[in-house]
């Protein structure tokens, strides 16, 4: 049983099935700038509540496991704050607040579909002075109108100089706002940058230069400084949050290509920020193909990220932006390398509409391949093991009964572990009764599993299932194989028992205290208490088989019998 078992797992499986990780980051970005992916004009609680929810669940059929969702463009928000106006795209006013919460709306909602949900979050971009005018009605002023004195204007736009103090300080206030009051699983940075070389903060950078760096090296120590406080705070509030960001694409140039650089052109040493311990995950838009380096640039981003997690940025746009044209197997060959490379932890989708929008060809056909060959098996998140390795005990007393054509699979909650970590969820897989593969995912019964029971359907009588613990950090125990029956081990003796006309009836000289009847795979069908010296129970709902009856007396001594109804 168990080489067959085995052997038609190793023949069903195709190459990309076993190609694809148990564990791996699937995400995209949910973008609500002027309501791209989200609200798209919607004004109507109702309704973007609702077009959300399809949004999620659409993502969620092509198990995607992690929304980065914009909760912040520029300068304005979509979280309840006291410093930085409600966002426009989604109140439909600049004066408006908003008539929900929503990102307690949006954390509760990816969670229902066992999602991460990422704050993504804008710290130094705060728009237009037009932009910043649509909010002068709010009695939540715009950072440009609260604070002139941090802001200087780059190509008509306006930004926060990160080289101020004030300009720190002012930020982790907001953002202390944000992670005090919410659940989000992470929060993702972008534009977290300079916007040019030519941007002009000489007056702050003549005053404060104490080591007298040269101005590129102080931009870059700028934006450190603010990111090892922003984590600091954070992890302080919320040790479990996630702190990443979404930095340019390329970090600094190899031999052969000469793109725009994160380090060298906008001062954003994001690999720094991992090496110093202040980052958990990098989210880098490699938005190139390989005429621009996506592999060599790839490698480059794995040797400086000092083993911490690392995302791929993947550009579907470019399959229907009109300039690039990209067919369907530049984005598959993609993640293909990117699955291949040690050191990559998943790959994040620039945006939702172009993972979901199946009413364009090009975007329905990756929408396909996911659901149907990349993503076809749900994935764990990846465990954090910089952070420490936990180990969760397995499930107690795990157990399954078979009735008409379900199984009721069942386990008790295990200890925690001498760290006491918190237990996240369970995972169900097919079992041959003495071992199990866990790393099979044509195994996994499911998933996911919130509580202690689940149901399976099946028309074969001869399965069996084995349980696993994940805890917070989505690291996995191992296995608890199923017992098939809870009574199959005791020895039937005769008693005064017959089973006749639909009914059981006992006599005893004894008082009877307990009668149970089961299936005979353990099942607890029925269970009368304190019964009298003869009783009768009526079977007459149970459907045909072979069923075991427990009884117990008065003093302790137990009698079992099986019938056949």
């Amino acid at each position: 049983m168990k080489k067959l078992f085995l052997l038609i797992s190793v023949l069903s499986l195709g190459l990309m099935v076993l190609a694809q990780p148990k564990h791996e980051i699937r995400a995209v970005w949910l973008t609500t700038n002027s309501g791209l992916d989200w609200p798209k004009g919607e004004y109507d609680v109702t309704t973007q509540k609702e077009n959300l929810c399809k949004i999620l669940d659409k993502l969620a059929d092509a198990n995607i496991n992690t929304i980065i969702f914009q909760a912040q463009v520029k300068g304005d928000v979509l979280w309840e704050s006291t410093m930085q106006p409600a966002m426009r795209s989604v109140t439909g006013n600049g004066a408006n607040s908003m008539s929900y919460d929503v990102s307690r709306f949006v954390i509760d909602e990816c969670h229902k579909r066992n999602m991460e949900c990422h704050a993504w979050i804008v710290p130094y971009r705060i728009g237009t002075s037009s932009d910043a005018n649509k909010y002068k009605n709010n009695k939540i002023k715009h950072p440009y109108t609260s604070n002139p004195e941090l802001c200087i204007e780059y190509n008509s736009s306006n930004y926060l100089d990160p080289g101020l103090p004030a300009t720190r300080e002012y930020l982790l206030d907001v953002y202390r706002e944000l992670i005090s009051n919410y659940d989000y699983d992470g929060v993702n940075f972008d534009y977290t940058r300079y916007p040019g070389s030519d941007f002009d903060d000489s007056e702050s950078y003549s005053k404060y230069n104490p080591e007298g760096l040269p101005k590129d090296d102080w931009r870059r120590q700028n934006i450190n400084t603010f990111i090892a406080e922003f984590y600091e705070m954070a992890k302080s509030i919320n040790p479990n949050i996630k702190v990443g960001a979404a930095p340019i694409g390329t970090y600094k140039n190899v031999s052969g290509y000469g793109n725009m650089t994160a380090y060298g052109s906008v001062y954003q040493d994001a690999c720094q920020w991992m090496q110093s311990g202040n980052h958990d995950l990098l989210i880098p838009q490699m938005y190139w193909n390989e005429n621009y380096g996506f592999t060599p640039n790839m490698s480059t981003w794995i040797t400086n990220c000092a083993g911490r997690q690392l995302v791929i940025g993947l550009a579907p746009y470019k399959m229907v932006d009109g300039s690039n044209d990209w067919e369907l197997s530049v984005i598959t060959d993609q993640i293909e390398k990117t699955r291949a490379k040690k050191g990559t932890s998943g790959v994040c989708f620039f945006r939702t509409d172009h993972v979901i929008d199946v009413t364009q060809s090009k975007i329905k056909d990756l929408y396909d391949e996911l659901q149907n060959n990349y993503f076809k098996y749900p994935a764990h998140i990846v465990p954090m093991d910089y952070n420490g390795v936990t180990q969760p005990n397995a499930p107690l007393n795990v157990t399954q009964e078979y009735i008409n054509g379900e199984y009721h699979i069942t386990w008790d909650t295990p200890n925690l572990d001498t760290e006491d970590t918190p237990i996240k969820y369970y995972s169900v897989y097919l079992s041959d009764g003495n071992t199990v593969d866990v790393n099979n995912l044509q195994h996994v019964a499911a998933h996911i599993v919130k509580g202690t029971e689940f149901t399976y359907s099946s028309n074969d009588a001869n399965l069996r299932f084995a349980v696993t613990t994940f805890d917070k950090n989505y690291y996995e125990s191992a296995p608890t194989i199923s017992n098939v029956s809870g009574v199959e081990n005791i020895e039937i003796n005769n008693t005064n028992f017959n089973y006749s006309n639909g009914s059981i009836n006992i006599t005893s000289a004894k008082e009877i205290e307990l009668v149970e009847i089961y299936s005979l795979t353990g099942y607890k069908l029925i269970n009368a208490v304190n019964l009298g010296k003869s009783t009768t129970i009526s079977c007459e709902h149970l459907p045909n088989g072979v069923y075991i009856v427990l009884a117990q007396y008065r003093g302790g001594e137990k009698s079992v019998n099986k019938f056949l109804r």
